[in-house]
């Protein structure tokens, strides 16, 4: 009779997950060298934009569509402008699409795609690099979805507002470069996303000056006392610095830590998978799919 079998580890094709990773790197790296020769900067963050999407179409559950667009609700003023988001990941088995910009010929991952509200299942902000100014940025553009955020719907409510319950936001910045490297604000402020409905912290795909594949898992941490940071002098390219925590009431503290594995970008991928699904767990890993390290 065959030995039973167990969780192994580092777990099966774990090295050729990272190859995703590789290749969206690669496309970024060469559009910032094209960028150089582009009037506008923002060249290559629209393909850091484009990569990602592309990416977790491939790899999400096909009943999920990525996209880039708008997210629509009969609940806001038909004046009011409309905020464009990098990523949307929506339910495509139930959710139409409202309306499509862009030419007819460009590829999917080019269009801006309109999404009414109660399909919406989570929201990425997509920056070229982790600083104190991008991160607040990023932020304050998640915060557009606070109006969407105000109330929820009953399930029996026919005209839907609201985003989900189960809504979930994130962040997803492509390097970390040695000029900011001991931005201890950087990190400090991405705790400044704490109220906004399912935020789920981040990842920074690539840290300069890392000799291995590895990715850094922004992560909110939760306490019912301060907690004292580790950043004095400390880079946060290195493992586990931690930024003082932000009081929110008497017993409820907020701070926030980066750490960095190989297996970080593809067990994010699984993170949110677990969350639209329901079943993930602060803490605990996702999968073991994609686990492992040189």
């Amino acid at each position: 009779m065959s030995e039973k079998l167990k969780i192994e580890f580092p777990s099966q094709g774990w090295k050729q997950f990272l190859t995703s990773r590789h290749e969206i790197l690669d496309a970024y790296d060469r559009a910032r060298e094209r960028a150089k020769s582009h009037d506008v900067e923002t060249y290559h963050g629209r393909v850091a934009e484009a990569q990602l999407r592309t990416w977790l179409s491939g790899f999400l559950p096909k009943r999920y569509r990525v996209t880039s667009g708008y997210i629509v609700s009969p609940g806001l003023e038909h004046d009011q402008k409309i905020p464009h988001y990098d990523v949307i990941i929506y339910d495509a088995q139930n959710s139409p699409v409202l309306w499509i910009e862009g030419d007819p010929d460009r590829s999917e991952q080019g269009r801006s795609i309109a999404i009414p509200v109660e399909y919406v299942q989570f929201v990425l902000e997509v920056k070229s690099k982790f600083s104190a100014s991008t991160v607040p940025d990023a932020i304050n553009h998640l915060k557009d979805l606070l109006p969407l955020m105000s109330g929820t719907d009953d399930h029996k409510e026919r005209y839907k507002l609201h985003l989900p319950a189960n809504f979930g936001c994130g962040l997803v910045f492509f390097e970390l470069r040695k000029a900011d490297e001991f931005s201890s604000l950087a990190l400090t402020r991405t705790i400044d996303g704490v109220g906004l409905r399912g935020y789920f912290g981040g990842l920074i795909l690539r840290g300069d000056g890392h000799d291995k594949p590895a990715t850094g898992r922004l992560q909110l941490l939760r306490s019912e006392t301060p907690i004292e940071g580790r950043m004095d002098k400390r880079s946060l390219l290195d493992d586990l610095p931690i930024a003082d925590s932000v009081k929110v009431s008497d017993d409820f503290h907020i701070s926030a830590m980066v750490t960095w594995m190989e297996a970080h970008f593809v067990q994010f991928g699984f993170d949110l998978i677990a969350y639209m699904q329901g079943t993930y767990e602060a803490g605990r890993l996702s999968s073991f799919y994609g686990f492992g390290r040189s």
